[in-house]
């Protein structure tokens, strides 16, 4: 009955009327937790980082390694191109 003695009832929201509204403040807990999970966020990244640099130190050793061997290597086959002729 629409307009009767609940007129001001909110239909089809049932009990999340009052519940479903998110508190502008959160619980000290959950912002402790958000705190230490950005903190361990930022370890973790700067880990990363520092990961990251110690790979690309290999590499760039690795490959400036590769360098002077396919050199050799190359320098190797054209000698021995020559002497076959």
């Amino acid at each position: 009955m629409v307009g009767g003695p609940k007129k001001d009832r909110t239909y089809g929201t049932g009990d999340l009327q009052s519940s479903s509204s998110p508190s502008l403040f959160p619980s000290s807990s959950s912002t402790l937790q958000s705190v230490e999970e950005i903190k361990a966020m930022k370890k973790q990244i700067m880990d990363l980082k520092q990961q990251y640099a110690a790979n690309d130190a290999k590499f760039a050793k690795f490959e400036e390694l590769v360098k002077k061997n396919m050199a050799q290597v190359f320098q190797d086959e054209e000698d021995n191109e020559s002497d076959d002729n």
